[in-house]
C-alpha cells in the first residue's frame, strides 16, 4: 500500500512532528526548515486518522498565513479541510465573544476599536480632564495600556504597583467606562475578555475544551502573556493535545509584548512535552547559515540548535562600504543595477533595514536611477481616509452606541457641526445619561444651523439602517456615499487624488459584498448551526474582518520590483538576493547606552532573521559617517555583530576594529584626517569632520535644484523636482493664484495634479 500523500517527502524530524498527535509537543523550527509544510501535513494527518475537522483549532498571527495553511491542507486532503478552524488569535476571539461576551455585560454586536479609534477616544478623555497633551501625550497612555493588557494587568494592578502616574490610570479607568458604554472593545480586549470569561465561568471554558481537542499554535515565540494564558486554559481540558511551532532565535517582537520565555519554558509549563527540532534548512546556502548562526549563538537565552543545508557552500558574503549614508545607498543601487543587467529579476532582490527611517536614501536613488521598487509598510487599504470614513458610517449603523464612529463622521462632509456643536452634544449626553447617538437624536429638533445638522445626520443613519433591511452591505456603502454628499464632495474636487479616493469607495463597496468563507457554528454535540445570513449580520462579519485586517503588515503582491522593508516585516519571506543595509552601531543594532542584555539579544535575533531571508546571495552594507542633527558629521563604528562573522565568510572584511576593510579609500581618508588633527596638521593639510554649510538646493550628480521662492516661479514649462515622483514639467496651471493647481508630467508617473502650496516642489536649474 502506497504511503499517504501528506507523509511523502518529509525528513525524519518533520515526519515525527507530523505523526505525534497526542499530548504537548514543541516543534523547534529553524529558519527555512519547512515549518508551514509540517503544520499543514500535521492537520492532514489528523484528518486522515479520523479526527473530526471541527475538533482541530490552529491559530496563527496573520490572515495570510491562515489562508495559506487552509489551501495547502485542502490540496492534500480535500474539501473537509475547509471545516478546520484555522484563524488568527484576534479573529478567533471575536468569534468566541460574539456568543460569550454577554457574560461580561456586552451585547453580541459589540464594535472593535482600532488604533485610530483608541487615540481619538484618549484625546477626547484628555480634553474632558483638562490634561496637557504635551505633559502626558495620549500615545504614552495607550502604550501604558497596551503593555499592561499584554500582561493581563488592569488599572487596579498598576495602581498597586505604584510605578505609574495616577492621572494616567485615571484616564485608563475612564477609557474603560467609555468603551463599555459604547459596547466596544480594542484589540487587546478581544483576547483578554475571552480569558476573563473562561476564568470566571468554567462551564463556558469546558464547552470550548470539549469542542476543540487538537490545538496548534504557529509562531509561538511571538505570543504575549495574554495569548499564552488563552492557550494554557484551552489546552487544559481532558485531551491536552497541544502542539506549538516556533523558533526562539526569531523572537523579535518584544516591543509588541512578545515574551520569549513562553517558548523557552514550554517543557516546564507543559510537563512531559516532546521536543522535535527541525534543523535542516531548505532555503539558504551554507555560508549564509554559518554567518547567521555565529551571530545568534552569542545569545545566552536560547535553545541549542544548528541549522544545516544540502544546498552547498554558495558564494561568500560581500561587504559594501559608503562614505556616508547616501553614498552607501548609491553603491548598493549600482550593485543592484549590475545584477539586473546580468539578467536577475527585480522581484528576486530585497533590501532589509533596521528601521523605516533608513529607507529614504534608497528610495531617492532608486527614483533617480529608475529602478522599480516597492516600499513595504505603506498605508493599507482599510487605513485610507475615505475608507475609514465609510467604515465609520457602517459601524454606527451596525452599532448606534459606537461613539468613535459617530464622532468620526458627524461632520463629514461638513454639516455645520464643529467643535462647539460637539461640546454641546457631549454636555447633553452627560446631563441626560444617554448614548451619544441618542443625544444627537434629541438635539435634532433644536433650532439654528446645528439643529439642522444633527437632524440631517440622524436622518441619514436611520435611513441607512432601514435601507440595509432590503439591500446588501455593498449597496449600503454606495447609498451612504451618495446620500451624505461624500461622493459629490470628491467629484467636485476634480483631482487625481479625489478620483483615486472615489475608486477606493467603489472598491470598498465591492469588498463588503465579497463572499468570505466562514466556519459554520456548531453546538456542543458537533452539529452545525445555521449561520445568520441577515444583511446586518453579514455587515457585522465584514466589519470584523476589515478592522482586524489592519493588525498585521502583509506583503504586497506587486511583482517586478525590488522590495524595501524592515527586518520585522521581512520575517517569513525569502529572496534569492538580499542586501542588509545600515550595519553600523546605533543603526543595526539600534542601541542606546542604557539597553539591557535582553535587548541586545533581540538585536542579534533581528540580524539572524535578516540574514536568513537570503537564499543564494547575501550582501551587507554600512557607511563610514552620518550626519547627526545639531552635531555635524559623526564617525560610524561598524556593527558589533559584524565582528562575530568569521573573516573567511565575508569578502571585503567584517568591519572589525582590528581588521578594517582594506578596499575602503574613504576609511583611509578619515584615518588620515584624524591623524593630522591629533598631531597638529596645519591648514591645507586637513579638513575637520564637520557638517557642511547648508545648501540652498537639492544637489546630486544629475540635477541641481533650488527652492521655490514664489509661487509665480511655477509657470507652464518650468522643470520641477518632487521627492516622490521625481523630475517633471508643468503642463498646466489653473485656479487661485494663492494656491494654483498644477498639472505636472512626470517621466515615471505620467501626469499628476498638485496644489502648488502643498506639493513641496523644487525648481530644476
Amino acid at each position: 500500500m502506497s504511503e499517504p500523500l501528506h507523509l511523502q517527502g518529509l525528513n525524519p524530524p518533520q515526519r515525527q512532528a507530523v505523526e505525534t498527535l497526542r499530548g504537548p509537543l514543541l516543534i523547534l523550527a529553524g529558519a527555512g526548515s519547512g515549518k508551514t509544510r509540517v503544520l499543514t501535513r500535521r492537520i492532514a494527518h489528523m484528518l486522515d486518522q479520523g479526527v473530526y475537522p471541527s475538533q482541530i483549532f490552529a491559530v496563527t498571527f496573520t490572515n495570510k498565513a491562515a489562508s495559506e495553511m487552509k489551501e495547502r491542507v485542502a490540496e492534500l486532503i480535500g474539501d473537509k479541510a475547509r471545516r478546520v478552524w484555522v484563524s488568527t488569535f484576534h479573529s478567533s476571539c471575536v468569534r468566541i465573544l460574539r456568543t460569550d461576551a454577554v457574560h461580561l455585560g456586552y451585547t453580541g454586536n459589540f464594535v472593535i476599536y482600532d488604533d485610530d479609534d483608541q487615540m481619538r477616544l484618549l484625546k477626547q478623555i484628555g480634553k474632558d480632564l483638562n490634561i496637557d497633551p504635551k505633559r502626558i501625550p495620549p500615545k504614552s497612555i495607550r502604550r501604558m495600556m497596551d503593555d499592561a493588557k499584554n500582561k493581563l494587568q488592569d488599572p487596579d494592578q498598576l495602581e498597586a504597583e505604584g510605578r505609574t502616574e495616577p492621572l494616567k490610570i485615571k484616564v485608563w479607568r475612564l477609557y474603560e467606562q467609555r468603551m463599555k458604554g459604547a459596547n466596544a472593545m480594542d484589540f487587546n480586549d478581544l483576547i483578554n475578555n475571552v480569558v476573563k470569561v473562561w476564568r470566571a465561568h468554567p462551564e463556558v471554558l469546558q464547552k470550548w475544551q470539549r469542542r476543540l481537542r487538537y490545538l496548534m499554535v504557529d509562531e509561538y515565540q511571538d505570543t504575549n502573556r495574554s495569548q499564552y494564558e488563552l492557550i494554557k486554559l484551552l489546552s487544559g481540558g481532558p485531551s491536552g493535545n497541544l502542539a506549538v511551532v516556533g523558533d526562539d532565535d526569531q523572537s523579535i517582537y518584544a516591543f509588541r509584548g512578545a515574551d520569549i520565555t513562553n517558548i523557552l519554558n514550554f517543557e516546564k509549563d507543559f510537563p512531559g512535552a516532546m521536543v522535535v527540532k527541525l534543523e535542516q534548512n531548505y532555503r539558504s546556502t551554507s555560508r549564509i547559515l554559518q554567518a547567521a548562526m555565529t551571530v545568534v549563538k552569542r545569545n545566552s537565552h536560547r535553545k541549542e540548535k544548528t541549522l544545516w543545508t544540502e544546498k552547498g557552500d554558495g558564494s561568500v558574503l560581500r561587504m559594501i562600504v559608503g562614505r556616508d549614508e547616501q553614498s552607501e545607498a548609491d553603491r548598493v543601487a549600482q550593485d543592484i543595477q549590475s545584477k539586473l543587467r546580468e539578467g536577475r529579476k527585480a522581484e528576486e532582490i530585497a533590501i532589509i533595514y533596521r528601521t523605516n527611517a533608513r529607507s529614504r536614501p534608497f528610495e531617492q536613488i532608486f527614483q533617480r536611477l529608475r529602478i522599480p521598487h516597492v516600499l513595504v509598510g505603506a498605508r493599507k487599504f482599510y487605513q485610507r481616509r475615505e475608507v475609514r470614513d465609510m467604515l465609520g458610517y457602517l459601524k454606527l449603523i451596525a452599532n448606534p452606541s459606537d461613539e468613535m464612529g459617530l464622532l468620526r463622521v458627524l461632520n463629514i462632509p461638513r454639516r455645520g457641526l464643529g467643535d462647539k456643536a460637539v461640546q454641546t452634544l457631549r454636555a447633553h449626553q452627560k446631563n441626560q445619561e444617554v448614548t451619544l447617538f441618542r443625544a444627537a437624536q434629541e438635539m435634532a429638533g433644536m433650532g439654528g444651523r446645528a439643529g439642522k445638522g444633527f437632524a440631517s445626520f440622524v436622518s441619514l443613519i436611520d435611513r441607512g439602517r432601514e435601507y440595509l433591511r432590503d439591500h446588501t452591505a455593498g449597496e449600503l456603502v454606495v447609498f451612504i456615499a451618495n446620500e451624505s454628499g461624500y461622493w459629490g464632495m470628491l467629484e467636485a474636487e476634480d483631482t487625481d487624488e479625489a478620483r483615486g479616493r472615489l475608486m477606493n469607495i467603489r472598491a470598498l463597496a465591492e469588498d463588503v459584498d465579497q463572499e468570505e468563507e466562514t466556519l459554520p457554528d456548531i453546538d456542543e454535540d458537533g452539529n452545525p448551526v445555521a449561520l445568520d445570513e441577515s444583511p446586518l449580520a453579514r455587515l457585522q462579519r465584514f466589519l470584523d474582518r476589515a478592522t482586524l485586517s489592519g493588525q498585521a503588515e502583509e506583503l504586497p503582491d506587486d511583482g517586478g520590483q525590488v522590495t524595501l522593508m524592515t527586518c520585522h516585516l521581512s520575517k517569513g519571506l525569502e529572496y534569492p538576493i538580499v542586501y542588509v543595509v545600515g550595519m553600523n552601531e546605533g543603526g543595526f543594532p539600534l542601541l542606546r547606552d542604557d539597553f539591557t542584555e535582553e535587548q541586545v539579544e533581540e538585536e542579534r535575533r533581528l540580524v539572524y532573521v535578516a540574514f536568513t531571508r537570503a537564499m543564494d546571495e547575501l550582501v551587507i552594507s554600512r557607511s563610514l559617517t552620518r550626519i547627526q542633527y545639531g552635531r555635524g558629521i559623526e564617525r560610524c563604528s561598524p556593527s558589533r555583530f559584524l565582528g562575530d562573522i568569521p573573516p573567511e565568510l565575508l569578502q571585503g572584511g567584517t568591519g572589525r576594529a582590528r581588521k578594517r576593510p582594506v578596499s575602503s579609500t574613504a576609511d583611509r581618508e578619515l584615518a588620515m584626517q584624524a591623524f593630522l588633527s591629533k598631531h597638529g596638521g596645519g591648514a591645507g593639510h586637513t579638513r575637520p569632520l564637520q557638517r557642511p554649510a547648508p545648501k540652498p538646493a537639492h544637489v546630486d550628480e544629475l540635477r541641481v535644484t533650488r527652492k521655490v521662492e514664489s509661487l509665480e516661479d511655477l509657470q507652464v514649462g518650468t522643470r520641477i523636482f518632487h521627492g516622490d515622483y521625481g523630475e517633471g514639467v508643468i503642463r498646466n496651471r489653473t485656479g487661485d493664484a494663492k494656491n494654483p493647481k498644477l498639472t505636472v508630467e512626470f517621466s515615471q508617473h505620467k501626469r499628476k495634479t498638485l496644489f502648488a502650496r502643498y506639493a513641496r516642489l523644487e525648481i530644476v536649474q
